[in-house]
């Protein structure tokens, strides 16, 4: 059963309104918003992997894919992107696009 371009086009809104509303609950004073946000990121990434669609690259450097936490800095090398996770202090390395 192909699914089409129209549910992969769905599957894009829906995963950039995910990280919208997490970036907006990071930003909040809730006390628990960490359970928010990374029940929205686990969303965001169960519903690309259902269409078999994968994360914007802009979308993926926002959070870090060991603990689902928006917590990360970024530091620029050379030719890669290093991600650095503030809460379980992960690291990962990706290539940066040729301007």
């Amino acid at each position: 059963m192909s699914m089409g371009k129209n549910s992969n086009k769905i599957a894009l809104e829906r995963i950039y309104r995910l990280f919208e509303l997490a970036e907006e609950m990071n930003k909040s004073k809730i006390d628990e918003k960490e359970k928010y946000v990374k029940r929205y990121l686990q969303l965001a990434k169960r519903i690309g992997e259902k269409v078999n669609a994968s994360l914007p690259k802009e979308l993926k450097a926002k959070y870090c894919k060991k603990c689902f936490g928006m917590n990360v800095t970024q530091k620029k090398e050379k030719d890669f992107l290093i991600i650095i996770c503030k809460d379980c202090k992960s690291e990962r390395k990706t290539r940066k696009e040729k301007e």
